[in-house]
């Protein structure tokens, strides 16, 4: 419910102005996501992402009846995925993270993308 909140708030603000963010790092990134899960707006929707330690990670946003599967690497200060299928060739798209402290939310940040995002403890893909 938390989550829900915040977000609403954020998404609904009407803010234009972006408070000063941190740039997070490999190991910061690393740190964040693996073995957690995200929960965001992404072009308008709520969903929620699952980072296994494998490599695998697995979205869903409302109305979905059954998450994604993808694969996911972090290095060189990005978060990057593939949504080509297991099995295909990767064709990675990487995302900078920054971090608002003010707000306490995170960014998915890509030239023309900017979606927030805030970080559970466990496994859970239950979306509203």
């Amino acid at each position: 419910m938390k989550w829900t909140i915040a977000l609403a708030l954020v998404a609904f603000s009407g803010q234009s102005a972006i408070a000063e963010e941190t740039v997070l790092t490999t190991a910061q990134i690393n740190d964040l996501l693996v073995g957690k899960t995200v929960e965001g707006i992404h072009f308008g929707a709520h969903t929620r992402q699952y980072f296994s330690q494998s490599g695998l990670t697995l979205w869903i946003k409302g109305g979905d009846a059954v998450p994604s599967e993808a694969r996911y690497k972090i290095e060189d200060g990005k978060y990057c995925s593939s949504w080509t299928g297991l099995w295909a060739e990767p064709d990675w798209g990487c995302f900078s993270i920054h971090h608002d402290e003010d707000q306490g939310l995170y960014y998915y940040v890509a030239d023309d993308f900017r979606a927030p995002f805030i970080v559970g403890n466990s496994f859970s893909l239950k979306v509203n």
